[in-house]
């Protein structure tokens, strides 16, 4: 019996770093942000209620569009971090004051390039 268990361990962490594996490693991405907009629009990939953040290579919506990349909501499907709707709302926020004052934005984003894991402002 204890050889069964341990042969059922290594199985179900062999599965556990697959799906982790298959996101790919972190990226960083460097830019302003653009827009913010906030939903409480339920959705599949992004979770009940997200946050989506356009980020730009410039201030003011100028330069090269980088990509568009969200704080997930609870029940997501897509990998990366749920936010609870009280931190959706506050990230939210700080993303509007980043757009409105041409803050630069570093995000540290899982693999797969949607949920934001962290995020950094800094002055220019």
């Amino acid at each position: 019996m204890k050889r069964a268990s341990i042969v059922v361990s290594a199985v179900m962490m062999s599965v556990g770093y697959a799906s982790t594996a298959l996101a790919g490693p972190p990226i960083t991405v460097n830019g302003y942000v653009c827009a913010a907009t906030y939903t409480r629009q339920p959705n599949a990939t992004y979770g009940q209620g997200y946050v989506i953040v356009q980020v730009n290579t410039a201030a003011n919506c100028t330069g090269s569009f980088v990509g568009n990349y969200f704080y997930l909501g609870s029940g997501a499907s897509s990998v990366g971090y749920q936010y609870s709707e009280a931190e959706r709302l506050s990230l939210f926020e700080r993303a509007t004051q980043a757009a409105t004052q041409g803050t630069r934005v570093t995000l540290y984003v899982e693999g797969a390039g949607i949920g934001i894991l962290d995020t950094t402002y800094r002055g220019n």
